[in-house]
């Protein structure tokens, strides 16, 4: 049975040749003036959710990616700077398709403990779902979701190989993991999460970060 990973991302290329066996399915959520509708196109006119969604793909071949297209398009290209309630909108999507692993590599700077943002992770964590977010590429300062007791935060580390972790903050669940950026360590770990759910998909946070600690390197 295919293991559902949400990615909340820019989008998905459809035709990328991972995914030949198992077509993505996605939405897109768009700013309108004040507000956010989804609209059907999820397709990454970026590359960057293509990029991750690959990584998924290939380390865990019993995936089945969700992709929810965040960034918003400007006349210039992709707007990279994702506003919360998008953010909090993509992932609770995720939670309404029964998805149970999610992969964000989107992040704010500064974010409310009653904030839209909060409230999706604190609803990840009660229904028993797992989020994976990557941290910042280049900076050491907490940002959200990453940063969250609730969520395994990523950072990218030079040394280890594809398939290895490392305990960054044992208390905040945080790891470093191997890959080009944050973003591509941060799909190695949902891959790896996605392969422990292959054995038992009812394990949750602790559960697969206590198998992540146990085969992790110094």
């Amino acid at each position: 049975m295919p293991i559902r990973i949400g990615v909340v991302d820019t989008g998905v290329n459809q035709g990328h040749r991972c995914f030949k066996r198992k077509r993505p399915i996605g939405i897109g959520i768009r700013r309108q003036e004040d507000h956010y509708d989804y609209e059907m196109d999820f397709h990454d006119r970026y590359g960057h959710g293509t990029a991750v969604a690959a990584r998924i793909q290939a380390f865990c071949t019993k995936a089945r990616i969700y992709a929810v297209r965040i960034a918003q398009q400007t006349e210039d290209g992709v707007e990279v700077r994702v506003q919360e309630r998008a953010l909090a909108m993509g992932i609770e999507w995720c939670l309404d398709q029964g998805i149970r692993i999610i992969n964000v590599s989107y992040s704010i700077a500064e974010a409310a403990s009653d904030g839209f943002l909060a409230m999706a992770c604190r609803k990840t964590y009660d229904r028993g779902a797992i989020l994976i977010a990557a941290y910042r590429n280049g900076e050491n300062r907490p940002v959200y979701p990453a940063a969250y007791p609730t969520v395994i935060g990523v950072r990218r580390r030079g040394d280890l190989q594809p398939g290895e972790v490392s305990i960054l903050d044992e208390e905040n669940l945080d790891l470093y993991a191997s890959g080009t950026s944050n973003s591509i360590a941060c799909a190695q770990v949902s891959a790896m999460v996605g392969r422990i759910h292959t054995v038992d998909d009812r394990y949750g946070l602790e559960e697969c970060f206590a198998f992540l600690r146990e085969a992790a390197v110094p």
